[in-house]
């Protein structure tokens, strides 16, 4: 078999045929963002040159309120309990009455978090439905514009919202498990207006001529130990069956994140049509390695990650070296893009034993991958 462009291998794995080799990737890597800290710029620049891209794309959205989300928002910073911490306080004027959230930003770029979330009562999911709702147009042009950038070195992703997520992150994980059993009615009632929204976009999106993958972020919100199976049926199946079955039939295909245990979910995954799930962790951040998912998952849907960040961040080449090899060995005439498990560039003060295994990572994973090549 001929050596196949990045864009030609990645299409294959995601239509479902055999690849030259399994794809290397670097979740992350995109000409258009510019590295958290310095010292990640060259293995981004090498991630560039020799890796299997994906760019990011998309049209504007907003789950809530569409484009009068400018109108029905405000928001004020005030300062935090320390120095390290500003408090961004976010209100959406609803017709039912003001919603309030807290969310703690970092002065010294580190990620942040929720002090308070929106959504604080179950009534509060009626406050925020009351919201009016204007469909923003969707447009291609970011689409293709980013394709073509990217060229033959990989494909441009389409991003999506997610229903499920969508109302999780406005209720965090602990109310969203305590209201699945006491308010699961208003919960469906707004995850199903959700996935409405989100099903119109992509439709205009499809309308519009993008025609690649499309791709979002939380399930990994609904699985075991968060929620169980029969939640994730019912709050991700049910509602993303329908917007896969639409990318499909338009021509298109499908990339989700998942991180954690895929031991009670990955038929779920593949019964859904999910063309690409990542990150499939190993143990013990997962719950099986990469040869029993494929044992199960077969061929009907491939799989994306294997190498923890967290190793990366910490470990030796000694020591990811094993676990690169044995990851393509697993993914050997496969479809398989090895890939860490998360952002490459997320620490904020990375050591220089750090950026080391970065760049072994690109330079070993390139290097056994191309030997594989059939």
């Amino acid at each position: 078999m001929r050596a196949m462009t990045g864009r030609e291998r990645l299409e294959a794995i995601f239509d479902g045929r055999p690849p030259d080799r399994p794809a290397v990737k670097l979740w992350g890597c995109d000409s258009a963002r510019r590295p958290r800290h310095i010292a990640f710029e060259p293995i981004r620049d090498r991630a560039l040159r020799t890796t299997d891209l994906v760019f990011s794309a998309g049209s504007p959205f907003s789950l809530y309120a569409g484009q009068k989300a400018g109108e029905v928002t405000s928001s004020v910073r005030r300062p935090g309990s320390s120095p390290e911490w500003i408090e961004q306080v976010t209100t959406l004027h609803t017709p039912l009455g003001d919603l309030e959230e807290v969310f703690l930003v970092s002065t010294g770029n580190r990620p942040g978090y929720h002090q308070t979330y929106f959504l604080k009562e179950p009534d509060d999911i009626r406050k925020l439905l009351s919201l009016p709702y204007e469909p923003f147009a969707v447009s291609a042009r970011d689409w293709q514009r980013r394709t073509a950038e990217v060229g033959e070195r990989g494909i441009a992703m389409f991003g999506l919202d997610h229903a499920m997520y969508g109302l999780q992150r406005l209720i965090g994980s602990e109310n969203f498990a305590l209201w699945s059993w006491e308010a699961e009615a208003l919960m469906m009632e707004a995850m199903a207006c959700f996935a409405a929204r989100i099903l119109d976009h992509t439709r205009k999106a499809l309308a519009a001529g993008v025609r690649g993958v499309y791709g979002w972020v939380g399930p990994e919100l609904c699985i075991p130990p968060l929620m169980s199976p029969n939640h994730f049926d019912r709050y991700v199946t049910a509602l993303d069956e329908p917007l896969i079955d639409l990318i499909h039939e338009n021509g298109g295909r499908v990339w989700v994140h998942c991180h954690g245990r895929m031991g009670p979910v990955l038929e779920r995954f593949v019964q859904m049509g999910v063309d690409v799930l990542n990150p499939i962790e190993p143990p013990p951040m997962g719950d099986m390695t990469l040869e029993q998912a494929f044992a199960r998952a077969g061929d009907r849907i491939g799989l994306e990650g294997n190498v923890e960040t967290h190793d990366l961040m910490t470990g030796t080449p000694d020591s990811l070296r094993p676990r690169i090899a044995a990851a393509l060995a697993a993914g050997r005439s496969r479809r398989f893009i090895l890939c860490p498990s998360s952002g490459f560039d997320e620490n904020v003060e990375p050591s220089s034993q750090e950026i080391l295994n970065w760049r072994f990572f690109l330079e070993e994973s390139v290097i056994r991958a191309e030997a594989m090549r059939e």
